[in-house]
């Protein structure tokens, strides 16, 4: 490969083929920009309040973790971007943002596998076009000022894939920058990252050409002050690009060293910090006026709050997935995901390319001033690891301001899997490839997230139940039907949830926001799983419903990873006001009160782990595949005291009726002399929900008569049918196992 297929200007067709990529990102950008309901993109609801403070009141705000204000923690952020937006969208009258910015409190914020209840906000789209007044319209015009800049943050990338490979790897890295569904989305955004993103891009070209030229900065000491001015102006729109100017330092420092230059180091670095401290150093000033922190930090966290406990390896593990998904292509409130197949592809082909790029044959040369680009992506990396570990935030669209970077080696690795004639092929077929994935997400994933509920025109009958009244003031709603499977098994922390859709008619208005309450109760009642929403799928809140509308509502609810299992899950239904203003009463169509609303069909909560070994393993079996593995007798048996027992049983089939548990303390003649009888689990998991391959730990507290004499007894096991008593009969016959026991005194 030649040298002026390494640098130069790109040539006539090439700069056709970056045009090009501009203009379908673009057309794409507006997609993904009318895809996204206002304030729904990136943190748009915390984002755009900045700027609407900052052009309505002509200061910046001052944030307080007490009363953080509709910006929250995002109103300690530096301040370049707002500023810039402001001045872009004065002339529009925002007073409305009040009435538009109308939080979803009980969003599920981080979270897509939940189903619907994605939105931050309450939207109203006929108030939402793209043609809208105030603050919506402030909104569309930032958007597009956004995408704007991501269009700066593509043609960089090709420019430094110029400088740095060839030509055909520029042009392959603008592609797969503009064709990120998440750069799409975050270029779409109300969202300080944009302008980020493309300053980040901008210092890192300035660094690699100071560091090809190397110029005297006694003479031309403009070059360094104009890297300072932009690493200054970076530094004023996000913490983060601050690591450019410690990178900056160690390049002139390495340069110094490799010339024996040391003018290039005291001179030239002095140049870049003082300007970029000219440029941004006031904002760290006022920091530390308000907060007693030069960069604010410590009242962000104040907001956005800390991890409870350090992250686990497992956390980590998990958290990787987000990552990924982030990196790619994760929407919303980090809540509305691609399907799996993307994820899958995306990370394959990138892995494809890194092999590439470690195996690239000679004949693809490569500037010395590639490792400022490795260095620049692992010192964000090392920075979003830090931060991780103080707050949940292992997000990878954080690392975009390295994103070219990160997409010329990309790109060159790709490319060096293929033969040099092939080149020109691979721009239009990856390209065109990640351009359709690209483009189909927004109608397949995002706007079908969004999408409004509408009322249905009744229940179905197989739903139908008599209505369960819900009265809240002078309002009334009520729960008119329960659709569920007639049998869900779930398990603890798994991934399958139970899944119940509830049918709503609103028969007197209600004129609060009323939250549903769904618990899953297990063991003893004991909430094992919840989620609390607005109804209506958490879109269409209770104050604007109509008179006689029926809704369908469908929740998916997860069991928690410490649930105690076996067990069988309950649906409990609760509807109340989150504001605590109006108390919410429950009754039935005949007036009376419900103290706690049960629905639905109990659902299996089974284990999925080995059974424990019994301290005492048997083998008897019994009718309908019952078998009793053993037993453990947890404390002594003493006169005039309880003591525990648990019976590990074994299903090999289904049994069709719900036995009770006897045991019987008899003495050598087979006198009764105490019982113990109690449903399997004291009646949370009972045998009719059995199905083969369980195994229950059944626990039973016995109680010795005080007037016994110490000595050898024995306890009867079995079961019978606590309808008419008959007993279930042992395999090989009998109906009962015969366990020793030893009474003290």
């Amino acid at each position: 490969m030649n040298q002026s297929m390494i640098s130069g200007t790109f040539s006539g067709k090439q700069r056709l083929s970056l045009v090009a990529i501009l203009l379908v990102y673009a057309v794409m950008g507006l997609v993904y920009l009318l895809a996204t309901p206002p304030l729904e993109s990136s943190d748009e609801y915390k984002h755009y309040p900045v700027v609407q403070f900052i052009e309505t009141e002509g200061q910046l705000p001052v944030l307080r973790p007490e009363e953080p204000g509709r910006w929250l923690q995002e109103g300690v952020q530096p301040p370049l971007y707002y500023l810039l937006m402001a001045g872009l969208t004065a002339w529009i009258d925002t007073s409305d943002l009040p009435e538009v910015h109308q939080l979803n409190k009980h969003a599920f914020v981080g979270n897509p596998n939940q189903i619907g209840n994605k939105n931050l906000v309450f939207h109203h789209p006929e108030q939402e076009q793209f043609a809208a007044q105030g603050s919506i319209l402030a909104i569309y015009v930032i958007r597009l000022a956004s995408l704007g800049l991501g269009l700066g943050t593509i043609w960089l990338t090709g420019v430094l894939g110029r400088e740095l490979f060839s030509h055909q790897v520029g042009l392959l890295a603008a592609a797969l920058t503009a064709f990120n569904p998440m750069f799409l989305f975050v270029s779409a955004a109300v969202n300080n990252d944009s302008l980020a993103i493309l300053l980040g891009h901008l210092n890192l070209l300035l660094m690699i050409q100071l560091w090809q030229q190397r110029p005297d900065p006694q003479v031309k000491w403009h070059h360094y002050a104009g890297l300072g001015l932009m690493l200054g102006l970076g530094i004023l729109t996000k913490l983060s690009l601050g690591g450019l100017l410690g990178l900056t330092g160690l390049m002139l420092l390495w340069l110094s060293w490799w010339e024996k230059r040391w003018k290039l180091f005291w001179v030239g670095g002095p140049i870049v910090l003082l300007t970029a401290v000219l440029v941004s150093g006031w904002w760290f000033g006022r920091n530390w006026a308000l907060y007693q922190d030069i960069t604010g930090l410590n009242v962000f966290i104040a907001v956005q709050g800390t991890r409870a406990q350090p992250i686990t390896w497992t956390e980590w593990v998990s958290e990787f997935g987000t990552f990924f998904r982030s990196y790619w292509g994760l929407f919303g409130g980090v809540n509305i995901a691609a399907p799996p197949a993307y994820y899958w592809f995306m990370n394959s082909l990138f892995v494809v390319g890194m092999l590439g790029w470690l195996r690239r044959p000679k004949q693809m040369p490569v500037r010395s001033a590639s490792w400022l680009v490795a260095v620049w992506i692992l010192i964000l990396f090392a920075l979003l690891i830090r931060w991780n570990l103080i707050s949940p935030a292992f997000q990878g669209r954080l690392i975009f301001p390295a994103l070219g970077g990160i997409n010329v080696l990309w790109a060159a690795g790709l490319l060096a899997w293929a033969p040099q004639k092939w080149h020109p092929f691979t721009l239009p077929s990856i390209g065109s490839l990640l351009a359709v994935c690209a483009l189909l997400l927004p109608w397949q994933t995002i706007r079908p997230a969004y999408a409004l509920p509408q009322p249905i025109a009744e229940v179905p009958i197989t739903a139908q139940i008599d209505p369960v009244i819900f009265t809240v003031g002078d309002g009334i709603i009520e729960l008119i039907g329960v659709a569920m499977a007639a049998e869900q098994t779930v398990y603890p922390g798994g991934a399958y949830p139970v899944k119940v859709t509830l049918y709503w008619q609103l028969i007197a208005p209600v004129e609060q926001d009323l939250v549903t309450g769904i618990h899953l109760l297990g063991r003893g009642l004991q909430s094992v799983g919840q989620v609390d929403r607005h109804p209506a799928g958490g879109q269409v809140p209770t104050s604007q419903w109509q008179m006689g509308q029926i809704w369908a509502d469908d929740y998916h609810v997860y069991v928690n990873q410490n649930a105690v299992t076996p067990a069988q899950l309950h649906v409990s239904v609760n509807l109340y006001d989150p504001n605590g203003t109006v108390d919410t009463a429950v009754i039935s169509k005949d007036g009376q009160a419900f103290s706690l609303v049960l629905v639905g069909h109990p659902v299996r909560l089974a284990n999925d782990a080995p059974p424990p070994a019994p301290t005492t393993a048997l083998t008897a079996d019994f009718n309908q595949g019952i078998r009793l593995l053993g037993y453990s007798i947890e404390s002594e048996a003493k006169l005039g005291e309880e003591f525990s027992l648990t019976l590990l049983w074994r299903a090999a089939a289904q049994p069709q009726t719900a036995y009770t548990v006897f045991i019987h303390l008899v003495d050598a003649q087979g006198n009764l002399l105490a019982t113990g009888d109690a449903p399997p689990v004291q009646g949370d998991f009972p045998t009719s929900l059995w199905r083969a391959g369980d195994w229950i730990d059944d626990t039973h507290q016995v109680s010795i008569p005080v007037d016994l004499t110490p000595g050898s007894y024995a306890l009867r096991i079995g079961l019978y049918d606590p309808v008419g008593g008959a007993r279930l009969p042992l395999a090989e016959g009998g109906d009962s196992v015969i366990i020793p026991l030893e009474i003290r005194p």
